[in-house]
């Protein structure tokens, strides 16, 4: 007897081992009645579907038990492989979503917004410092004064742009101490070769521009340190003086309170940045990845406490014992403020009368300044050796911050460029801030692309979209400071297509290398950035055409370029993993 008996018949026989019990099958449409290949594709379609080679199919199938009778009996087969892959031939795919994860290129628009207020306040120094620009004549037409200036500030921004790159490797390697000690020192050589630079340009004779020049160099070196280390507020914090001041007319003051109100803001920013550095060698950790705060208790528990720590200072005071409950801990009243322990620590308190601060638990008398400066010396020390506590004798090679230190200064000598020669510089310098958040919002869309998309083409396309729509969003928030500064500026430029024109090639060109330099292709932008500083240098030697015409067309040019290897990165997925 064959079917079902026979098979009973030999496993009650002992030929065999008994079959395992395969799955109960599920209920199959209509087109599968009568095809047990169709039928077994639909009990097994999730795993089918999901196979990216027939040899997994092979698997699930010799999991679930399969002998080899029947897959010739019932499945008309020869062997497993062989039914394998016309399973997988069969059965569409059917990827299954991926698993949510965390977008690393999520930022907060207040703090981009906040960090382009940083960018553009601190030109309003030059308010101030125009009193001190003239002179006899120096090269490029403008006198000495301005140039040593604009020396200090090319050598400023390539040292910088190269220091904060190599600080944040520092912090991505999980090493914030080596990251503080590398911007400490580098931020004061930095400031040494700019003033250096400020010095060779001016010559003697100008004391006034160079001690500018050196509090520019100060403060550009002292607001890198901050901005690496994330204290975009205590850098808002010092310029706020400077710009309060030059709003309520300090332009008319004399020469020495201009001079202090400069000074402070220097000073102001070198303490804080050091302060910053220090923090981050005694805590081992940057100030904007701190431990988050515990959350506070309800109101009612926090008045009851408060109320019951008064209650334990008043009766200290006046005679009456207040040890903590349960602890056994003595005290020694006062109404003079004699000293009590406090609960179950020990540790010396001062409550009461005439103010005297009480410790609570687990900590000293000391107040916060003498900590403060108590601690100085260890967060030097700790400051100088590395996060394993030895000394850090294996350090970064030079060259991996050498590209974002090349298209800094190639950057910064087109905005020097772009100043000396009458376009929107304000306008541009306030869009930084803009530039940083589309910049974080093209990473953002292309990853959440690359993670819907399962097809190259598509990816492609939609890469090339958002960055199309970033590219327009900064034009028309250029365009819009633009027409902001033509208007509340004065002797700003005018309004016209000319001007804009420069503008947003110039605009353009920054951003694009910035959005090469973050997909990891630095180089290619400091490349074409200096190559677009010396074909203007050589256009404007030759008296091709004007300063501006040259300066449009060059950036065009270098725009084209990148926007051409922009878009042939910007399809590749390694590139947005």
């Amino acid at each position: 007897m064959s079917g079902p008996m026979s098979l009973l018949s030999r496993v009650a026989g002992g030929g065999m081992a008994a079959l395992p019990e395969l799955p109960r099958p599920r209920r199959v449409p209509s087109w599968a009645v009568g095809d047990p290949v169709a039928e077994l594709a639909e009990r097994l379609s999730a795993a089918c579907s999901a196979a990216v080679h027939p040899d997994e199919i092979a698997a699930v199938l010799e999991s679930e038990g399969l002998t080899d009778e029947q897959i010739t009996g019932r499945y008309g087969h020869p062997d497993l492989f062989s039914l394998a892959r016309e399973l997988f031939e069969t059965v569409p795919r059917r990827f299954p979503e991926p698993e949510p994860a965390d977008d690393p290129w999520q930022v907060d628009v207040w703090r981009c917004v906040l960090r382009g207020l940083t960018f553009a306040l601190p030109g309003v120094a030059y308010v101030l410092g125009g009193r001190w620009a003239g002179g006899d004549d120096g090269p490029f037409g403008v006198s000495r004064a301005v140039a040593a200036w604009g020396a200090a500030a090319l050598c400023g921004w390539g040292w910088n742009q190269a220091l904060a790159h190599r600080a944040h490797l520092h912090l991505l390697a999980q090493r914030p101490r080596a990251a503080a000690r590398c911007l400490v020192t580098g931020a004061a050589v930095g400031a040494c070769l700019a003033g250096a630079a400020a010095a060779a340009v001016a010559g003697p004779g100008h004391l006034s521009a160079l001690a500018f020049a050196a509090g520019q160099s100060v403060y550009v070196a002292s607001a890198t340190v901050l901005l690496v280390l994330g204290r975009e507020r205590s850098l808002l914090y010092v310029l706020t003086p400077l710009a309060v001041a030059v709003a309520c007319g300090a332009g008319g003051l004399p020469s020495p309170a201009v001079a202090a109100v400069l000074v402070a803001t220097a000073a102001a920013a070198g303490g804080a940045a050091l302060a910053s550095a220090l923090r981050t060698a005694l805590t081992g950790e940057p100030p904007e990845r701190g431990p988050a705060k515990p959350p506070r208790a309800p109101w009612r528990e926090r008045v009851r406490a408060d109320r019951g720590a008064q209650l334990r200072a008043r009766a200290s005071r006046f005679g009456r014992g207040a040890a903590g409950p349960g602890t056994g801990t003595r005290t020694t009243p006062g109404r003079f403020g004699r000293r009590a322990a406090g609960p179950g620590t020990g540790t010396p308190t001062t409550p009461g009368r005439f103010g005297r601060r009480a410790a609570g638990p687990g900590t000293d008398t000391r107040t916060g300044l003498v900590s403060s400066l108590r601690t100085l010396p260890e967060a030097a020390r700790l400051l100088w050796r590395a996060d394993d506590g030895v000394t850090d004798a294996k350090g970064l090679s030079p060259y991996l911050s050498l590209p974002h230190g090349m298209a800094g200064l190639a950057g910064g000598a087109l905005v020097v460029a772009a100043a000396l020669t009458g376009e929107f510089v304000a306008a541009l310098t306030v869009s930084m801030g803009v530039a940083e958040w589309l910049l974080f919002r093209f990473r953002s869309r292309c990853l959440t692309a690359l993670r819907g998309t399962t097809v190259h083409e598509r990816l492609l396309a939609r890469s090339w979209r958002v960055l199309a729509g970033c590219l327009a969003l900064y034009a028309v928030a250029l365009a819009a400071l633009a027409a902001v500064e033509a208007a509340v500026v004065p002797g700003a430029a005018a309004w016209n297509p000319a001007h804009l024109s420069v503008l947003l090639a110039l605009g353009g060109t920054l951003w694009l290398s910035l959005l090469l330099q973050s997909c990891g292709r630095a180089w290619t932008g400091s490349y074409v950035l200096a190559a677009a500083v010396l074909t203007a240098v050589a256009l404007l030697a030759a008296h091709t055409a004007t300063a501006g015409t040259v300066l449009g067309l060059v950036c065009a040019g270098a725009a084209a370029v990148l926007l051409t290897a922009a878009f042939t990165m910007t399809g590749r997925v390694t590139t947005h993993r």
